[in-house]
């Protein structure tokens, strides 16, 4: 190659480089956009039951770039309605909690609860509670697993309180079910019981004195509640939620049906014996679709790849749910020691 072709290649190239450098630069851009602050709105979160009074926590909302704490609003006005007719306005106690203890809410009845607070759009919620489903029978068996199989991971076998609990889905109706136990148990609180005794021998023409301690073990037996973690795999299952299992009766419609599921045997464990709760919840579609939904959304939180998922909201004007449940409930008596012995857990 001569010289002038040589520098001919040389500007070639240099043209080259530079439009690539303008190409480059050309894909990049800043964009600056105002985001408009969103509107504040309340929060209501709350369940109504047959068996209790009613009670909500109400809040508000907050931009999402907004660091700032989320505070219960205490100067709401939260009113009851049944079947249409004002019955009381509920009153502040703590923390952005309302409640109203006049009236136990009754099953069928259709309920509305409506919060104001200024500077807020005003809330309402509907929501009537389903009838209870009985639990027709409940059989229960200690089983074994290995640790490192289904839900469960440890070092050798777990001893797991396996049951199955039978239930008769109404039918010609849609029922939704949470199912969570609860459970009465007991532990030893050890007391210092050291006890310093002063001695005396006579020795070399003399008295001497020194101290022995004595120690015996004596333990108080406390009672508390806890609430066991139930597992399953069965069909009907639709997510885990709350430490227990929410399902519908989709494919169980007008039927009977037997459920099972685990309980982690060390949950149970109790100083003497401990009495275990098998709760079935029937709740309404609101709080079925909000826990439902919230479980997901926190399922995916980690994922940046999965389709974001909206947290379930049946309030009217702002977020949150408000739903109800009533509930059967089975109780048994189990004798699992708290202290480990070699049948109910085992390592390799």
């Amino acid at each position: 190659m001569n010289f002038s072709g040589q520098i001919r290649h040389l500007w070639i190239t240099v043209l080259i480089t530079a439009g690539i450098l303008v190409l480059n630069q050309s894909c990049e851009s800043v964009l600056f956009i105002e985001l408009e602050e969103a509107e504040r709105l309340i929060v209501v979160n709350g369940t109504i039951s047959s068996d209790s009074t009613v009670r909500i926590q109400v809040s508000r909302t907050r931009h999402i770039l907004d660091n700032a704490p989320v505070n219960p609003l205490e100067q709401a006005e939260a009113r009851l309605f049944r079947n249409g007719i004002l019955i009381g306005t509920l009153s502040h106690t703590a923390r952005g909690y309302y409640v109203f203890e006049e009236h136990i809410p009754v099953i069928g009845d259709a309920y509305r609860i409506e919060v104001e607070n200024a500077g807020y759009p005003t809330v309402t919620a509907n929501c009537v509670i389903p009838g209870p489903v009985q639990i027709a029978a409940l059989d229960t068996a200690v089983v074994k697993m290995d640790a490192g199989s289904g839900p469960y991971y440890w070092y050798g076998d777990m001893s797991l309180l396996q049951f199955d609990l039978t239930l008769q889905d109404p039918p010609g109706e849609v029922n939704y079910y949470l199912l969570n136990a609860m459970a009465d148990r007991s532990s030893t609180r050890w007391r210092d019981t050291t006890v310093i005794i002063v001695d005396s021998i006579y020795y070399g023409g003399q008295w001497n004195y020194y101290p022995r301690d004595s120690t015996y073990a004596v333990g108080d037996v406390v009672r508390y509640t806890s609430q066991p973690h139930i597992y399953s795999s069965d069909i009907i299952v639709e997510t885990l939620t709350n430490g227990g299992v929410l399902f519908s009766d989709r494919l169980i419609d007008g039927k009977s049906y037997s459920f099972r599921g685990t309980i982690l045997s060390q949950s149970l464990e109790s100083a003497d014996s401990a009495l275990v709760s098998f709760r079935l919840h029937s709740i309404s579609e609101s709080y079925y679709r909000y826990l439902k939904s919230r479980q997901e959304h926190y399922d995916s939180r980690d994922n940046y790849l999965a389709v974001p998922v909206i947290v379930y909201s049946n309030i009217e004007s702002g977020t949150g749910f408000f739903g109800g449940y009533s509930t059967d409930e089975y109780t048994i008596t189990t004798f699992i020691p708290e202290f480990y012995d070699y049948w109910y857990y085992e390592v390799y």
